[in-house]
C-alpha cells in the first residue's frame, strides 16, 4: 500500500498558512519523508496531496502538520500488482 497526505486549506486562512505549509512539505522532501506532492485551487480554497515513503513517514507529516487549523489527514492508497 502507499500512503500518501491529503491536507486542505480554506480560502481565509490561505494568505496566513499557505506558505507554512510549503515549508513543511519542502522540509519533508529534504528528509526523504515526501516523495512528490502537487497542489491544487478551488474558489479560494487549498489543497495538497503528499505521497509519503512510508506510513510512519505520513505519520510525520500530520503532526507537523497538525499544530495550524487546517485539515489534514494521512490516506491509504490501495493498487493492483
Amino acid at each position: 500500500m502507499i500512503y500518501g497526505v491529503l491536507l486542505s486549506i480554506p480560502e481565509k486562512l490561505v494568505p496566513r498558512y499557505g506558505e507554512e505549509v510549503r515549508k513543511a512539505i519542502g522540509l519533508g522532501i529534504a528528509r526523504g519523508d515526501v516523495i512528490s506532492f502537487t497542489e491544487a485551487r478551488y474558489k479560494g480554497d487549498v489543497a495538497f496531496v503528499m505521497l509519503a515513503r512510508s506510513r510512519g513517514a505520513a505519520q510525520r507529516m500530520v503532526s507537523e502538520l497538525g499544530s495550524m487549523p487546517i485539515y489534514v489527514k494521512v490516506i491509504g492508497i490501495e493498487g493492483e500488482s
